[in-house]
């Protein structure tokens, strides 16, 4: 697969060499707080995924780098659920606040929508980190509301809401822009 260029990123297919900078991203509290990857503990549980899960599945796991210095500064993934595709992404925190997640994001969903074929696109995300949902906003998705509660081992609890955007309404934007 060719990677997919924004203005400042390269969206390509996880490599081998990206393993140590993924894996201190996976083994940060800060970045997993509330993805399913919060399960990988050590270095160990985080190869056995990388091996298993960013290496194989390269149609719907990505890795972002930087055009300028070409560096893993994160990843998005879509989970196939039928015609849905739920979006999952994370960067390391040295990228945060740069606009990068949603530059990459409308990336995602234009390769989501026009080469996976979805019909709709999903993105979840904590309560706690509100930022996430004004990401999906400014990609084009709408408030879906909550899906479910549930408490970390911390004794957190935490809601989660979600964010969708159909392929009609994405290709309806997409011409009203282009006009």
């Amino acid at each position: 697969m060719q990677p997919i260029l924004t203005e400042r990123l390269s969206i390509r297919p996880i490599r081998p060499s990206d393993h140590d900078a993924l894996q201190a991203m996976l083994l940060d509290p800060r970045v997993v707080a509330y993805l399913r990857y919060r399960a990988l503990k050590t270095p160990a549980d985080f190869d056995d995924s990388f091996k298993t899960h960013f290496l194989t599945d390269v149609a719907t796991t990505f890795g972002i780098e930087t055009k300028s210095d070409h560096q893993l500064i994160g990843f998005y993934e879509f989970h196939p659920e039928e015609t849905t595709g739920i979006l999952t992404y994370a960067l390391s925190p040295s990228a945060w606040g740069h606009g990068y997640v949603a530059e990459a994001g409308r990336a995602m969903m234009a390769y989501g929508f026009e080469t996976l074929g979805f019909d709709e696109l999903q993105a979840h995300y904590a309560d706690a980190n509100p930022n996430s949902g004004r990401v999906m906003a400014k990609m084009g998705m709408h408030d879906q509301g909550e899906l479910e509660t549930f408490t970390l081992d911390s004794g957190e609890t935490v809601r989660v809401l979600a964010y969708h955007l159909m392929k009609s309404d994405w290709q309806a934007n997409r011409q009203a822009d282009a006009g």
